[in-house]
């Protein structure tokens, strides 16, 4: 009986170790793929419209900016749009034609054909001279209706608004920097900046004000379900499944800066500084810190429907984690 009760012991803790190494193991498991493109931009968004179809955009401000197109589903990129002197920092696919982007010094871009080509919004009117900063993110509910969002060095925000695609614009300043937006619906969407996060249900009418402290919201996303994750600079993702009534801590990672967030139908990814990714497979719901990922910064992450997930670096370089070889 004294063996039995040590083998069984031994049969328990050879199965808690087997556990332990798939977790590792399932951590471990990802091939990473490099491509550089031309220019070494801050690549600062990267998204698809369909399986082979998408964009990505950076810079550095007050220097230049770009924005690149594939048409391969990632695996090649080419420039179809330069600025010398103005970060593209975000783009919106409207539809697969549709698209705005936004970036330096008020900057708004409209492409008719999927990216292919770009024209300037010119806006009709402005709001005051030093409000001239950066726009962060962009949102169109349609062609009429578009929002944006920027600000700099945490304070200086703005919020501009038209509702018909052009003049008049309506621009709202503020003490605070505006980094990110997402709608849910026409009407309830999430706007989150230095310190704070707006949520409104009326399509930008009115805005309730949450607080948070010292925190920076660098990127909200929204699943299906209606649930919406928020990440901060300082390491924590953010879950609300009551439009932001209650709040819970999904990662509080004191040690991360994270960066980017993108949610997939099955893999969602974080992305941050120092070759911080984190991942989370729909099967088990936790969030895991992967390895053997290399050590740069990364600025932008998005997970396309065949679970590969795009990385965009500090240095013009997209990493490919889980390339699907056959498409």
């Amino acid at each position: 009986m004294k063996y039995f009760w040590i083998i069984s012991l031994f049969i328990v803790f050879v199965c808690v170790l087997a556990a332990c190494d798939n977790d590792t193991e399932y951590q471990a498991k990802v091939t990473v793929d490099k491509i550089s493109l031309n220019d070494s931009i801050k690549i600062r968004k990267i998204d698809f419209v369909d399986d082979y179809n998408g964009l990505l955009c950076g810079g550095t401000r007050k220097s230049n900016g770009s924005i690149y197109i594939t048409k391969d589903g990632g695996n090649s990129w080419t420039k179809t749009y330069h600025s010398d002197s103005l970060s593209v920092n975000s783009f919106y696919y409207l539809d697969d034609s549709i698209v705005f982007a936004c970036g330096d010094s008020l900057m708004i871009l409209k492409s008719y054909d999927g990216g292919q080509n770009w024209g300037l919004i010119e806006l009709g009117n402005y709001p005051y001279e030093e409000y001239f900063v950066p726009y962060n993110d962009i949102y169109a509910n349609s062609e009429q209706n578009i929002f944006i969002v920027g600000g700099e060095h945490f304070y200086k925000g703005i919020w501009s608004e038209t509702e018909t695609g052009n003049y008049p614009w309506t621009h709202d300043t503020y003490d605070n920097e505006i980094a990110s937006i997402c709608f849910l619906t026409e009407y309830i969407g999430f706007f989150g900046g230095y310190g704070f996060m707006f949520v409104t249900e009326d399509g930008g009418n009115t805005f309730d004000y949450i607080d948070f402290e010292d925190e920076f919201f660098v990127d909200i996303e929204a699943d299906d379900h209606g649930n919406v994750y928020a990440v901060s600079d300082i390491g924590i993702l953010h879950y609300t499944s009551d439009l932001g009534y209650n709040w819970s801590r999904l990662i509080d990672d004191y040690n991360a800066e994270f960066t980017d967030l993108s949610l997939g139908k099955e893999t969602s990814a974080i992305c941050g500084y120092n070759g911080l990714v984190y991942l989370r497979n729909s099967g088990n719901g936790s969030w895991l810190k992967t390895k053997d990922v290399p050590n740069v910064n990364f600025y932008s992450v998005c997970v396309n429907d065949r679970n590969e997930i795009f990385l965009g670096s500090d240095k013009g370089e997209v990493y490919i984690l889980n390339k699907r070889r056959n498409i």
